[in-house]
């Protein structure tokens, strides 16, 4: 299916175009809502495209630094907001411009519960890769003529990110994760030779208050979060969401990871810690896995959506591949008992060796990359 004749593509280089945007497409969505959605700021804070590998501007030095926007694509079938997509320039840097974007056809096919968007099997609306394909050449042009020498995102290559950047001639400068997925859980067995683990389910919601138990999941947070920042290079394990539907729903206003509006920037606190698993885990299945002595080493968190279910690992990098795996087994078989009509498991990947030894001793194949990708102007 074509773009509508209608369509209409403008420029808004005013300050606070984007928030202005993203409340008329909260009107669009829900004229009836009681609270402000998405999220506002006066600034914009570091979106996951800028986390890129090294052809992406990365300004590791200044993480907490925001990113100024320099203007909003916006495209329109007749008056009816379609979607827009941002130039964000990095902190410092002269030669390239981040874009990201936000589609109105994606929100509304949000599911109702639950924080992610569609999933992989999910058919999109047709014309949404030649949208998002429309939005990314506008907004090169108009990076180009901001003096900007390349353009940069990043996006599932399965999904229209993907095919949008095929479409358009980008290069892919680095994979930045993976998805995995276990199919057919009720079949799935467990390979031979995993150890025995602990696991229990996490308290949810938090206490209130201080509590010794909280502070443990705050320490593991910062722990794995610091880990992985190093170890990455400067991109965070929760940079980008596993499932493209999210994505194309709105990288500026409902993406639940560090450098967007709904959750903090590290370091975690236990109220950001207890929101970020009420996105990650509305139903509340959230494993903690113990270790011998009954300390916390690491925590799963799966949310489920139309018979699949999306996992989270928070692990330090030093966990043992074959007890994650078994965690991973663990939870497995407390899904088959809470949610027997859960068909697959995924996993989202970060950057994560230990994960991703885990995921191929579970036997989950590579379902989709998340790459960066770049367009020279």
């Amino acid at each position: 299916m074509s773009l509508p004749a209608a369509i209409t593509v403008e420029f808004d280089s005013a300050a606070g175009a984007d928030e202005l945007l993203a409340q008329e497409l909260a009107d669009l969505v829900d004229p009836h809502r009681s609270e402000e959605w998405p999220p506002t700021s006066t600034t914009a804070r570091r979106p996951a495209e800028a986390e890129s590998p090294p052809a992406v501007a990365r300004a590791d030095s200044a993480r907490a630094d925001t990113f100024a926007c320099r203007g909003v694509v916006i495209v329109r079938d007749g008056r009816e907001l379609l979607g827009w997509g941002r130039l964000l320039q990095p902190p410092g840097e002269s030669a390239a411009v981040v874009f990201d974007h936000t589609l109105a056809i994606g929100v509304r096919r949000r599911p109702p519960t639950g924080r992610h968007g569609t999933r992989e099997d999910t058919p999109e609306p047709p014309c949404e890769a030649e949208l998002l394909t429309l939005l990314i050449r506008h907004a090169a042009a108009h990076a180009k003529e901001l003096g900007f020498a390349t353009i940069n995102w990043s996006g599932p290559d399965t999904s229209a990110v993907g095919r949008a950047a095929d479409a358009l001639g980008a290069r892919v400068d680095g994979e930045l994760g993976r998805h995995w997925t276990v199919p057919d859980l009720k079949a799935w067995a467990p390979p031979p030779g995993l150890p025995p683990v602990l696991l229990r389910e996490a308290p949810r919601p938090f206490p209130p208050g201080p509590h010794p138990a909280v502070e443990r999941y705050v320490r593991l947070y910062n722990t794995v979060h610091a880990q992985h920042d190093r170890r990455a290079g400067g991109v965070p394990r929760d940079l980008v969401d596993a499932l493209p539907g999210c994505d194309e729903a709105g990288t500026a206003a409902a993406r639940s990871c560090p450098g967007d509006h709904a959750v903090p920037e590290p370091p975690w606190d236990a109220a950001s810690v207890d929101a970020y698993l009420a996105h990650r885990a509305p139903q509340g299945h959230v494993l903690d896995l113990l270790g011998a002595d009954g300390s916390l080493t690491a925590q799963l968190a799966a949310d489920l959506i139309d018979g699949r279910a999306l996992l989270e690992v928070a692990a330090p990098l030093d966990t043992p591949p074959t007890e994650l795996a078994a965690a991973i087994a663990g939870l497995i078989a407390h899904l088959r008992t809470v949610s027997a009509d859960t068909a697959d498991l995924d996993i989202r990947e970060i950057a994560d060796p230990p994960l991703r030894r885990a995921a191929e001793l579970l036997g989950a194949r590579i379902t989709s990359r998340w790459q960066a990708y770049a367009l020279t102007l």
